[in-house]
């Protein structure tokens, strides 16, 4: 008789400061809840919500809740367009509905999200760092840029796919702009507290390259890949 003594879980493949050695879908599940909770609560400006997420401010904390918000918003974004596959398959006769590219995107948009948000969050700690003469850690600012941009990009996604259901996915587009404007508004504040600039115009350049660089990675990454 034979004993399987493997400690549960899974071993992570690459080594992020803070992470358990191993670690269980439930348990990832149950780090994930209340991250996303604060992040959305973070979103709509409850009291004390920065507070807490800054509290939270971990390593581990900032990819679980970059990841959950990538797969939750992959999802939907591929359901999306499948939707839109079928749409133009109904009304374009001969047009052939591509039911690769929802998965390829699936596939792909979790691994590009992360990269983009990372890269634009160090570009504009960069920024905040040698350019404008700010004081925090790399950490800090990732979080309080991250916890907006989770709620951001899975209320943005969960929009367009409840739209496009329905057929409106050009005023989906519309919202989806509204969207990121008020959560570039609310990183503004998250970064205000963090640095205290002198100069107002530096948070929001600061917040800005973390926009326009996210954006610039995720669409060379996506043109290259897919």
């Amino acid at each position: 008789m034979s004993f399987n003594n493997n400690p549960p879980g899974f071993k992570l493949p690459v080594n992020i400061p803070d992470a358990p050695e191993r670690v269980t879908w439930p348990e990832l599940v149950a780090t994930a809840v209340p991250l996303l909770r604060t992040s959305f609560d973070a979103f709509r400006r409850k009291p004390g919500a920065y507070e807490t997420a800054l509290g939270q401010a971990t390593w581990w904390h900032f990819w679980v809740l970059v990841g959950a918000a990538s797969l939750i918003s992959g999802v939907a974004t591929a359901f999306t367009l499948l939707i839109i596959e079928v749409q133009l398959a109904a009304i374009f006769a001969g047009y052939q509905a591509d039911f690769l590219r929802p998965i390829l995107g699936l596939i792909l948009g979790i691994p590009v999200s992360f990269f983009a948000f990372y890269g634009g969050s160090y570009a504009s700690y960069w920024w905040a760092i040698n350019q404008a003469g700010g004081r925090a850690r790399l950490i800090e600012h990732s979080y309080a840029l991250a916890v907006i941009w989770a709620a951001e990009n899975i209320i943005a996604a969960l929009v367009t796919l409840a739209l496009s259901m329905i057929g409106l996915a050009g005023i989906a587009l519309l919202i989806s702009v509204g969207v990121v404007i008020y959560a570039l508004v609310v990183m503004t504040g998250h970064l205000s507290r963090l640095y205290q600039f002198p100069n107002r115009s530096q948070t929001w350049i600061t917040a800005g390259v973390m926009v326009v660089t996210s954006w610039m990675i995720s669409v060379l990454l996506q043109s290259f890949l897919l």
